[in-house]
Parts: C-alpha cells; structure tokens; sequence
C-alpha cells in the first residue's frame, strides 16, 4: 500500500498546534477535508453550494493555497492508504464567532487570518452558517476523534467495487467529517468519515462522469454506499432539450489604465447559463466551466488576429499594476473578484496556453488584457473560445 501524503490524525497533531495559541479561541474544529487527486485537479470547478459568493469571498479571504485558491497537489499513492498530500481543516470559535483556515499541504503547514462567521465565505459549508455550534461539537466528542482517515478508506475500499473505481481513473478521493462542501459531497455528522470519489474539477474531464459516496461511522464500521454520475459541465448536445445550455460570458464595461510602455484593460464578466439559442437562463452562477475549456483571442476593428505574447506576470506579483506588457504582443491574467492573482494567458511553444492546469472560471472574476502601451484599444473585442466540443463558451468583449 503505497501513501502520499500525512494521515488525518498527524495532520490534526500538526494543526491543532499550530493554532493552539492563535488569539480569539479556543478553536474547535468542525470541517476536515483530504484531497487525494489522481490528476490536476481544482475543487471550484464542480462550485459549491452558493458557488460565485462562496468561491469570491473565499479567495478574498486567503491568500494562499486552499480549497478555493491554487493548484491541488497531485496524489500518486492509492485510495486505500487514507493518506493525502492535502488538507484543510477549518476551525470555529464561539468567543469570537470567527472561523479559522488551516492547511497542510505536501507538509507545509499554513495558518490563515480568521474571518468572521457571517463572511460569505462559510456559505461553502451548506449550513454552517445556520448552526455553528452544532457543527463544532460534532468532531471532538468528549474529548476523542474519529477513527483515523487510514481506517476509514480501508474499511470503505474492502466493501465496495474496487474494480468499477480503477476503471474510471482519473478521480479525486475525498475524504471528508463534517458540514457539505462540494456539490457531491454529503453532511457527514458525529464524528463519521465520508469516503467519496468524484469525476469532476479535473484537467481535461468534461461529460458525464462517476460519483461514489461512502464512508464509515464513528466507530470505524461501514456505513454504505451510493452510486450515481454526474455532469461535469453543461453541454448543448444534453439529451434532453430542457438540459441542452451552454456558457456566455456577460462582460462589464472596461477600465483602462496605462503606465509607461504597458496598458491594462480591465472587465469583470458573470458566467451566464443559455439556451441554445442563445437565450440566457436567468441563472449567473453556472457550474463546470475551467480555464482549460476556454481559449482567447484578441482582435482590432477589422476582426484580424492581434498577435499573443507569453505573459510577464507571475503569481506572486502583489498587484495587475506589477505586470508589465511583453512588447510583442497581448496576455491575459485571470483575477479574482477580490483582484488575486488565478492564472495568465498567453503564447506558449504550443500555441495559446493558460500557466494554470485547471482552475474554475465563476462570475465576479476579471479579465486583465495587458499589451503594449502603444497599442490602439478602441475597436478591440476580447473573444472567448472553447477548446472542447463537449461545452459552448460564447462571449464578446469590447474593449
């Protein structure tokens, strides 16, 4: 049995100290979350529940890697092992009615500022925000854990179809107690684990796509089991004319602003569910879209082709303002509602490429098209396109 990755209890061990003596506790925790990823994999894909406030409001309040933020290491060892080169583990204090975010990844552990409790970002949490203290007293219960991850995933791995899990590689194995985050993952009350295998988030899956849900009680026994698919994106060519949608990007006005030999065009969008006609379905919090399905274009007034360059823009450049223009041609950097930094575009040695494996693309989030100051603006149309037949983006940008 091969791991990747600390096990939940030395992942408790290593958090748990590190915020022993942050201020505004004590610190109960009350959400655990391993990712084990066969494959570049970003959770905000797939949404959770309230996805575009939830997914904003996150990144705005970490910065860092997280569930809502950077890339998800990948896990090379086996679902058995209840190991993961990821955790989160979010703690509650009731002095304070702040939350707390702590990571682990790959060892690196990191602890976040804590937020309040009415920050929208605990909208992830499907009803934390309700019944907080319910769910800080479900893990630690007179005074003992649950059963460790490790026998949590070999109780779940001897009682279900193995077979049926290896064939669907690449999946994502989370592992999980406490209050729902993702859309496919259920409340796991009392201190149980669940055990769950998901399709979607992955770099270069769309369609239809498994989903296994199981897990073990506090006692360490098996609980269960669901089998079910789900649709990791939207497709135009659904089986059924009422789930036949595709994505169009609604764009806000444009802000431009120039500083020596670069200039940054600005526009915020919403990613908009339509019909095939082109008819928007009214819901702006569209699920499945990635940056990997999207491809861009920028052309002048005449509809030609403005030659891409290869982005000057890294992830730890602290504002859009630090990216200067590369002078032969156009990027794009991909911002958060909260203006972080998720990804650039730009040319690559294998035509136009994002530096992001996957990452969701939600609305709020921004375009930033940086190109040479002395570049006409008036009359250019940022054009998104998709890379995959299995979702239509459509889109136009005015610049």
């Amino acid at each position: 049995m091969r791991t990747d990755g600390p096990n939940f209890y030395q992942v408790l061990a290593r958090l748990n100290s590190s915020v022993a003596h942050q201020t505004g506790g004590p610190w109960s925790p009350f959400s655990v979350v391993g990712l084990a990823a066969q494959a570049d994999f970003s959770p905000n894909v797939k949404g959770y529940y309230n996805l575009n406030r939830s997914v904003n409001s996150c990144q705005s309040a970490l910065s860092g890697v997280s569930v809502w933020n950077g890339t998800i290491p990948v896990f090379t060892g086996t679902f058995n092992s209840g190991t993961a080169p990821f955790w989160q583990i979010a703690y509650f204090s009731n002095s304070t009615l702040e939350v707390l975010i702590t990571t682990d990844v790959s060892g690196a552990v990191h602890v976040f500022p804590p937020f309040p409790v009415t920050s929208n970002c605990t909208l992830a949490w499907f009803d934390f925000w309700q019944r907080p203290n319910f769910w800080a007293q479900q893990i630690v219960e007179n005074s003992t854990v649950p059963p460790n991850s490790p026998n949590a995933a070999m109780t779940v791995w001897n009682n279900i179809d193995t077979s049926w899990v290896v064939h669907n590689a690449p999946l994502v194995e989370v592992l999980t107690t406490g209050p729902a985050l993702f859309e496919a993952t259920q409340d796991i009350y009392a201190g149980d684990w669940g055990v769950d295998f998901i399709g979607c988030g992955l770099a270069g899956i769309t369609g239809e796509r498994p989903l296994i849900s199981a897990g073990t009680d506090r006692n360490g026994q098996y609980a269960g089991v669901f089998n079910a698919s789900t649709s990791c994106a939207v497709s135009p060519n659904a089986t059924l004319p009422s789930d036949r949608l595709m994505y169009q990007l609604v764009d806000s006005a444009p802000s431009v602003s120039g500083g020596g030999d670069t200039t940054w065009v600005t526009t915020s969008f919403q990613v908009a569910l339509a019909y095939t006609n082109g008819t928007l379905a009214g819901d702006y919090d569209g699920w499945g879209l990635a940056n990997w399905m999207v491809s861009l274009n920028l052309t002048n007034a005449t509809g030609a082709r403005l030659p891409d360059a290869s982005p000057a823009c890294e992830s730890w450049s602290p504002s859009i303002f630090d990216c200067v223009a590369n002078q032969s041609g156009w990027y794009v950097v991909l911002l958060s509602a909260g203006g972080e930094w998720l990804a650039s575009y730009g040319a690559s040695a294998s035509g136009g490429a994002w530096s992001v494996a996957v990452t969701g693309i939600v609305s709020h989030q921004m375009f930033v098209i940086v190109l040479p100051s002395g570049w006409a603006v008036s009359g250019d149309n940022l054009r998104p396109n998709s890379t995959t037949t299995y979702s239509e983006v459509r889109g136009i940008f005015p610049l």
